[in-house]
């Protein structure tokens, strides 16, 4: 749904490029509200976060969600740097062309769905063949969707797991928190360095390159070669973002802001050990219920994040205009929330295992066909499970089906 919603948007603003007598706010009626009741962005990211998650075991699901990562990360500077090129050099400045490109992407990201990928991993998913045609849209909307997706967040979970889910949500939209200061890193490099857009776009370019490269080859170094825990990770990433910071407030040349960049280079890796945490403090029925939280959290910070980095920018602007820095400041006190936070996870947890050990289908169904249909009795039969994933972690036992009698 979330690709079709942004190839409904593709297509709409074509549509918009091409009447020259259609006002701008057509956009907004034709190509942003169709596009946003599909989900668009925050439905792509769940979806592929939760579907990696859910075929992925848990050896292997940490570097899994940290290569998705990479792909998304990478994908937007090197569109922009192609974009740029086409559109300049190709196509003429025609914002139609580059749309129907833009378009003609997003419909074999759908074919390539529909027939490489599983339509179901697991077998308690139901798959459009049951649904129907007539059962999709009231299944779409169906608002028992959305109970279900914050009962996950406030349901009872033993071992610390709800507080430490709720915190996992939290550090999230806190470390997407740094984000919305881009677009002020150009304004204050104008000021202070006199850099040009050109200048600014070879920084931009280096940075996104440190990002994927230290990306690929720190977080397996870490997780497979270190064998470092997933907070340990976080420390690392949340305190590179800090340090970096530092370096450009302080920095007095340009070669001081390229070493905050290198620096820096270790903080996306905070991203994939948050939403791998998370995958590994639910079950995997819930998995996607919480991806679609965690992507929430993700895309809405935005709305605050905005505001706060720039009246902060405002406020730092000294009588000549320029300044500005204060936005590290606030940079660096997000990360450091980040750290505070994983931290209390990391000290909590001491030794044991923050993963929900796997139960398979057939033992779930099995459980299930146990109990009456009542929602006391299930609800006690979550709690046995419940309980026994406890007692396998106290005992640190490896990761395994645990079999019910």
């Amino acid at each position: 749904m979330g690709l079709t919603g942004k190839l409904i948007y593709s297509v709409m603003i074509v549509v918009n490029a091409r009447m020259k007598t259609w006002p701008l706010e057509y956009v907004i009626y034709t190509a942003t509200l169709p596009s946003a009741l599909t989900g668009a962005d925050v439905a792509i990211f769940a979806s592929c976060f939760a579907y990696i998650s859910d075929i992925s075991t848990l050896k292997n699901r940490t570097l899994r969600v940290t290569i998705l990562d990479i792909c998304y990360l990478s994908a937007m500077p090197t569109g922009v740097a192609l974009g740029s090129h086409l559109f300049y050099n190709a196509f003429n400045k025609s914002y139609a062309d580059m749309f129907t490109l833009n378009a003609s992407l997003l419909a074999l990201s759908i074919v390539y769905t529909l027939l490489a990928l599983k339509w179901q991993t697991t077998a308690k998913q139901r798959s459009l063949r049951e649904l129907g045609c007539c059962g999709f849209f009231p299944d779409f909307f169906d608002k028992e969707h959305v109970k279900d997706s914050f009962n996950v967040l406030v349901k009872p979970r033993p071992g610390h797991r709800r507080p430490f889910l709720i915190i996992l949500l939290i550090t999230m939209a806190l470390y997407t928190f740094q984000r919305d200061e881009n677009q002020y890193l150009f304004l204050y490099t104008t000021f202070k360095f006199n850099w040009n857009v050109d200048v600014y776009s070879t920084f931009k370019t280096f940075k996104s390159s440190a990002y994927v490269i230290a990306m690929l080859l720190a977080v397996p170094l870490m997780n497979k070669g270190f064998h470092w825990k997933d907070t340990t990770i976080i420390f690392i990433g949340a305190w590179a973002h800090a340090i970096a910071r530092l370096f450009y407030y302080f920095a007095d040349t340009g070669t001081l802001f390229y070493v905050g960049a290198l620096i820096c280079s270790l903080g996306p890796i905070v991203g994939p050990m948050i939403r791998a945490m998370t995958s590994k403090i639910v079950p995997q029925s819930e998995r996607g219920k919480v991806f679609a939280l965690l992507a929430v959290c993700d895309n809405a910070v935005p709305f605050i994040s905005g505001v706060c980095y720039s009246q902060v920018y405002r406020a730092t602007l000294n009588d000549d205009g320029k300044g500005g820095e204060g936005v590290f400041l606030l940079t660096i006190a997000t990360q450091l929330a980040v750290f505070v936070l994983i931290l209390s996870i990391h000290v909590i947890l001491g030794e044991q295992s923050l993963a929900v050990p796997e139960v398979s289908e057939k033992e779930s169904q099995l459980i299930a066909g146990g109990k009456d249909a009542g929602s006391a009795q299930a609800n006690h039969g979550d709690t046995i499970v419940e309980k026994t994933a406890i007692a396998a972690i106290s005992a640190n036992v490896e990761e395994r089906a645990i079999t019910y009698t």
